[in-house]
């Protein structure tokens, strides 16, 4: 056939006439099974993941389609122009005739739901997980299980494609490490596991809802039996391991940190133990409990440790339960002077959210990197001055320019071979928009349930809506703002607001605990809701510590947590700072907590 070449721009893309003819007559239609073996009735949204390139793991563009009371045998069925089939990047399955004769590589999988019946809400189908027990959060192990089909070769000129789900991801398998890496439930000498059974939690979802710390007890723990310790909440992510920022290994790894970023973290790791069981190293003076915590829900891996109105007093269940739970177990001292709270990203915003709702609670808190703490900068938006989301004002109606969600790369594990861990250039470069990040949210689940960071935002800020889902503070398609919704998450959730609001209350109980850091180009512009918020606390006059990370002229990107050096003087990478959580803020905590202990508090037992 003579080859047609047409011109794009500066860009030139050549096909054969055969591929004219396959766009125009081919109509791309998928047929999906289940094997009856993995279950009998199932209600979820079926994913099909299509790609041109990777025929490992298939992910260059995904179709979702929601499906209820699916039983073996019947076919369900996604086709080009079904409405009920939502795509991104390609939003309809007929934009695949573009590629109709090429060969593609297919898998489809059902992430299954369950039927939740919350307080004072109607019946509502949500994920029955949004994490692997096997220690990894949604964004990158698939839950325990999700149906899946093995990956096809296929062409769509050949006809309909047949799909069959023919295995389940296990359950926690492998196995779920355990906190202490050792199994699940397995406790070393310093790391223990703590499980409870919220009662509030239940009370709110009408089924058992647990709770777990992984604990770090301290050195000398069992030497000094009358002390009495701190407590420091690290805040974070769902990992079934204890992991504060770096992790916890006994024994040296044997590896070159030169040749992979995993040795450098099992070495960090290593050196946390070293520094731990030191008795003259850097948490001299400053022993105390340390604690991860897991509580995931059908919304994401994490609830966000607030009381929320989709999904319950979890705020309450982890203050009121399972902090005093850890506090009876290990001879902590049990008393809001006596506790500090770390975090990053996602833990950055909880350690921001403890410390401001339960100003009592806590006297300390070192977060980094938060989530959009106002809503001045929901990341690139202000919400409550804009009509849209996704695009920036000024721009429309002549021009429909899009806000920006991510650029350059995330740093933190930014890694050279030969040299180590190293800084990522900040260009600026926008690697995703706002409206974007959104539709693939919507491909993976509708109602704010694709397990992903837009939706629990939205699951954690907004109020209930009467079908028993989130309501929406804008439109997940087309970006338009509901100014109602915008204000209930000012009233609750914008610190800045709250602050200002509530500030003859809290400024006082905040006197010398905030300490917030984040990259001068963070990747998730969570820069710009940090700058807003020091704003409102310099008009406030506020002693809280805002630091904005900045190195060679450029911004640390995601997730800066403060300053290092090196033994030159030079600042080091987040890729390093990042394994150092405990060692950066607990000494500077002890120090803070004897500073401004009550009187005849205990300042003495744990600080050998």
């Amino acid at each position: 056939f003579p080859r047609v070449a047409m011109r794009v721009g500066s860009l030139v893309a050549v096909c054969t006439a055969q591929d004219l003819f396959l766009s125009a007559d081919v109509t791309p239609r998928f047929e999906i099974t289940y094997d009856g073996s993995l279950g009998r009735n199932f209600t979820g949204r079926v994913r099909l993941y299509v790609d041109t390139k990777n025929a490992d793991k298939p992910g260059e563009l995904l179709f979702g389609k929601d499906v209820s009371g699916w039983v073996p045998g019947e076919t369900v069925t996604m086709s080009a122009g079904d409405e009920e089939v939502y795509g991104y990047p390609a939003k309809d399955l007929g934009e695949l005739s573009k590629v109709a004769g090429k060969e593609l590589h297919v898998q489809a999988e059902l992430v299954v739901y369950d039927l939740y019946e919350r307080k004072g809400m109607p019946a509502t189908w949500m994920p029955t997980s949004c994490v692997s027990h096997a220690g990894e959060d949604g964004a990158y192990a698939k839950p325990d299980g999700t149906l899946l089909s093995t990956v096809h070769n296929v062409s769509l000129k050949d006809g309909p494609v047949a799909l069959k789900l023919d295995h389940k991801v296990p359950d926690s398998v492998p196995l779920s490490p355990g906190c202490a890496g050792l199994g699940d439930g397995v406790d070393s000498k310093y790391i223990k596991t703590v499980r409870i059974n919220s009662t509030a939690l239940e009370e709110f979802w009408g089924r058992p809802i647990m709770l777990e710390a992984c604990v770090l007890l301290p050195w000398g723990f069992d030497e000094h039996p009358d002390a009495k310790y701190p407590l420091v909440i690290a805040h974070g992510h769902y990992s079934a391991q204890f992991t504060p920022g770096g992790s916890f290994l006994e024994k040296e790894p044997q590896c070159d940190p030169l040749e992979s970023y995993d040795c450098v973290s099992d070495l960090y790791s290593y050196y946390l133990y070293r520094n731990w069981t030191s008795a003259d190293g850097v948490f001299h003076g400053a022993r105390a409990l340390v604690a991860t915590l897991n509580h995931p829900t059908p919304y994401f891996d994490d609830s966000y440790a607030v009381n929320s109105a989709n999904s319950g007093p979890y705020g309450d269940a982890i203050i009121k339960e399972l902090i005093p739970e850890i506090e009876k177990r290990f001879r902590g001292i049990g008393q809001g002077w006596a506790r500090g709270l770390l975090g990053g990203s996602t833990g950055g915003w909880e350690t921001v959210a403890h410390q401001i709702l339960y100003p009592d609670e806590f006297n300390s808190a070192h977060a980094a990197c938060p989530d959009p703490v106002t809503f001045t900068s929901y990341v690139t938006a202000n919400i409550y001055e804009s009509s849209n989301y996704f695009y920036y004002e000024k721009a429309l109606p002549w021009v429909k320019r899009d806000r920006p969600s991510t650029r350059d790369t995330y740093s933190g594990q930014a890694f050279i071979v030969g040299k180590g861990p190293t800084f990522v250039d900040a260009y600026g470069e926008i690697t995703q928009t706002l409206a974007e990040a959104n539709h693939q949210e919507y491909a993976m689940g509708t109602h704010s349930r694709s397990c992903q960071q837009y939706d629990v935002w939205e699951s954690t800020f907004s109020p209930a809506c009467p079908d028993g889902f989130p309501c929406r503070m804008y439109n997940k398609l087309t970006g338009e703002i509901n100014q109602t919704v915008a204000n209930y998450w000012k009233e609750h959730f914008d610190f800045a607001y709250i602050l200002e609001r509530d500030w003859a209350t809290l400024g006082p109980k905040l006197k010398g605990k905030l300490k917030i850091s984040v990259g001068g180009s963070d990747t998730f512009y969570l820069t710009n809701s940090v700058m807003d918020l020091r704003k409102t606390l310099e008009k406030l006059g506020s002693d809280a510590e805002i630091t904005i990370g900045a190195h060679d002229g450029l911004g640390y990107q995601h997730c800066f947590n403060g300053y290092l050096y090196d033994a030159d003087g030079k600042v080091l990478p987040n890729s390093l700072t990042r394994l150092q959580y405990v060692q950066m803020s607990l000494p500077k905590m002890a120090k803070h907590w004897v500073a401004t202990a009550p009187e005849g508090a205990d300042t003495t037992s744990w600080r050998y």
